[in-house]
């Protein structure tokens, strides 16, 4: 278990200086700073267009809820109705 400990940390360490020298690499030419304003300009238009598919399915799912409530609704209203007239109509043959 203590080997496992110490491959997870060496993995951590190696992971964070490849992290920083890629920083490093964007941060001091030209063309990393450009390549890094396209990563960022990629990722915050991935975020757009998920975030508006999310609000589009969002609406879609509370439309489809509501008319299935609606239809439900009606439905548990006919059978009350049904019911009712049923239970009278047993009321007046036994009366």
């Amino acid at each position: 278990m203590e080997n496992s400990t110490k491959s997870k940390i060496a993995l951590g360490l190696i992971l964070g200086v490849a992290a920083g020298a890629a920083v490093y690499y964007f941060m001091t030419n030209e063309n990393g700073k450009q390549q890094l304003s396209d990563v960022i300009d990629a990722v915050k238009d991935f975020s757009d267009k998920a975030k508006n598919t999310a609000i589009e399915q969002s609406s879609r799912l509370a439309e489809q809820a509501a008319n299935t409530s609606s239809k439900l609704a009606s439905k548990a209203s006919d059978v009350t109705s049904r019911l009712a007239e049923s239970a009278k109509s047993q009321v007046e043959q036994i009366g």
